[in-house]
């Protein structure tokens, strides 16, 4: 074990601790739930899978719960809703809430209202514009900490919402292969996009840390090759990206691929995303205050 001097943070690149140890755990779940909750109800939304849209309202429920066990104190949380123009934490908290509202109307509408097409559009309309809101403001509550650079990006937001929205399709693929849904080779080609796009916003997240300043680049070397490098090639790399990219392949020159082929990228997909949040939370590295040499 590394003993560490009480002088380290002023000489040495120091890991932040509040967002992945111990409470801050919740903190890493919370970013991965919201994310994957969002993706989910867009994509079931646009494929009209009441299941899906239910899942998702379970998740973001759970979401609330990861927040509130991150809490010291979780019955003062109202204090945080009250500052939305200050927090994007609190930002959060609204965005949950009205994403909830909306969504828990529209199931409502869609189970024993069907014929009300038109109200059943403006609430699914407006839970998608908070589901994408809930989805992309954790990037932005990770990129808004200046002081830590390889967060400082306006490619976490990007980063964090697409990963979101491959996670919710892939358990929407999950969702209608149980239901057996004749809509599963258009879902798939749907996910072939996503997961190109999130390949590449990986790699242009990793270049670009790289180049930014010396801080990202101490965090990039953690994430590639150094304490990080597991969890990032093999729980980002190779089963959030690899894995799934491979089974597309096979299902797309296959067409009567096995359930349990698509199963197995659904769950390789959550993986994935899961140890990207926890990867880039576990990266972010405070700057010394004094030169080291």
């Amino acid at each position: 074990m590394i003993q560490r001097k009480p002088y380290d943070f002023m000489v040495k690149y120091q890991q932040q601790k509040d967002w992945v140890d111990g409470r801050g755990n919740f903190i890493a779940f919370a970013f991965f739930l919201g994310g994957i909750a969002g993706g989910l109800f867009l994509a079931a939304a646009y494929f009209d899978n009441l299941l899906g849209m239910f899942i998702a309202f379970l998740l973001t429920g759970l979401m609330g719960a990861s927040y509130m066990l991150h809490l010291t104190h979780p019955m003062r949380f109202w204090r945080m809703v009250l500052k939305p123009g200050t927090s994007w934490i609190s930002r959060g908290f609204t965005f949950i809430m009205l994403f909830g509202f909306f969504t828990a109307i529209t199931m409502i509408l869609m189970q024993w209202a069907p014929d009300a097409t038109a109200a059943i559009t403006t609430f699914k309309v407006l839970a998608g514009i908070f589901a994408f809101a809930q989805s992309i403001y954790t990037g932005f509550a990770v990129s808004y900490v200046s002081a830590i650079k390889v967060w400082n990006s306006a490619i976490v937001p990007i980063l964090f919402v697409t990963c979101g929205l491959s996670g919710g399709l892939a358990i929407l693929l999950a969702i209608m292969v149980g239901q057996g849904s004749a809509q599963i080779a258009t879902l798939e080609n749907i996910i072939r996009v996503v997961l190109i796009a999130f390949a590449i916003i990986v790699a242009v997240y990793i270049w670009n840390a790289t180049y930014s300043s010396t801080a990202a680049r101490d965090a990039v070397v953690r994430l590639i090759g150094g304490v990080l490098a597991p969890l990032f090639w093999i729980g980002v790399f190779l089963f959030g990206i690899a894995i799934p990219v491979v089974i597309s392949v096979i299902t797309y020159w296959v067409h009567d691929a096995s359930s349990a082929l698509l199963i197995t990228a659904v769950v390789s997909e959550i993986i994935g995303g899961l140890a990207l949040r926890f990867a880039v939370l576990k990266a972010g590295v405070y700057e010394p205050l004094l030169p080291s040499d």
